[in-house]
């Protein structure tokens, strides 16, 4: 009979698996040496969202936090020991917008520019004082909020503004019409869905013609501790209209209202450009302690303007196009044009 050969037995080692919460401290424990190696010995740049555990990042969030306020403490404390030290002033993104270099006018330019400014389309007003004559007409089938803004802006540009029902008539109809009747100013207000979305400026009987988009609109009677204004020629305020583009934006909208303001009725209109946004503001002021401080009560209303389009000529000439804003224009939060 064959003998039964013996098999070497080995030892089979049994792995007990360590308690779940010694496997939470050495996970932490590993995160901790990542952290410290990664340079993050502190929790204000580490990503709570990482952590997928809701009460665990709920406890970071809570050390993270605690340590911002200690961090803002320690700051305020060396701004109290060193009040003397110097303050930085905060840049902004108007402090860093970048300006197209074609649009800009250079300190050797300006005599030659307001040269030609003396004999630009505008010059009936600026040099002649000519007060302007305003027809205001809207896009076809108006709706009921369109004539609510009309009521508010009509009143703003001065008494000689006028309303001229739409209907069927094409915008050239009604712009050879006030050429004819010696209005110098035509302003088509249009909707899309029922809010206030253009505004379409010709200057008469030349050009040239803006095409804005308009946005943001607030009533007056939405304005808190709103006035009511009178019928005293305004003071006008441009401010930032610093580029070619932008002087002839601002002599555009300041050809709107009478060249003589009446100072009596204290009436302030505000074209304020920043980032290519012209934003509408309309005051009244009161001198307060012997002229040393000035109260504002706004009028109403507000709306906010962008420039789409400057062109040459009427609205149906094909002039040649000084401005238009594409798509790649504004890219960049600091570009800026006007």
């Amino acid at each position: 009979m064959a003998k039964n050969k013996s098999k070497a037995v080995h030892a089979i080692k049994i792995k007990h698996n360590a308690p779940f919460s010694q496997k939470i401290k050495k996970k932490e424990q590993k995160g901790q040496k990542q952290r410290r190696v990664g340079g993050f010995k502190s929790l204000a740049k580490f990503d709570v969202s990482r952590i997928k555990n809701k009460e665990k990042r709920i406890q970071i969030l809570e050390r993270k936090q605690n340590e911002q306020k200690k961090t803002k403490k320690m700051e305020r404390k060396e701004k109290e020991a060193n009040p003397d030290r110097e303050k930085l002033d905060p840049l902004t993104i108007d402090d860093k917008r970048d300006i197209d270099e074609n649009f800009v006018f250079d300190e050797d330019d300006q005599e030659e520019l307001q040269n030609e400014e003396m004999i630009d389309e505008f010059q009936n007003y600026f040099q002649d004082g000519q007060d302007p004559k305003i027809i205001i007409t809207t896009s076809e089938r108006p709706s009921r909020q369109l004539f609510d803004f009309l009521k508010d802006v009509k009143d703003v540009f001065g008494p000689d503004t006028h309303y001229w029902p739409r209907k069927q008539f094409s915008i050239k109809e009604i712009q050879e019409y006030s050429i004819n009747k010696g209005y110098t100013e035509l302003l088509v207000f249009r909707e899309h869905r029922k809010e206030i979305s253009q505004l379409i400026y010709i200057h008469l009987p030349n050009g040239p013609t803006y095409k804005f988009k308009l946005t943001n609109y607030t009533p007056c009677d939405e304005i808190h501790h709103h006035g009511r204004f009178t019928d005293h020629n305004p003071e006008l305020i441009l401010n930032q209209f610093n580029t070619k583009v932008g002087r002839r934006v601002g002599r555009g909208l300041a050809a709107l209202f009478p060249s003589k303001p009446q100072f009596r009725g204290r009436r302030v209109v505000t074209f304020h450009n920043q980032r290519d946004f012209i934003f509408f503001r309309h005051h009244r002021y009161m001198f307060q302690e012997e002229g040393q401080k000035v109260a504002l009560q706004e009028l109403g209303p507000r709306f906010t303007l962008q420039l789409k389009q400057l062109k040459l000529g009427l609205f149906n000439d094909d002039g040649e196009i000084e401005f238009e804003a594409r798509d790649d224009y504004y890219v960049k939060r600091t570009a800026a044009f006007l």
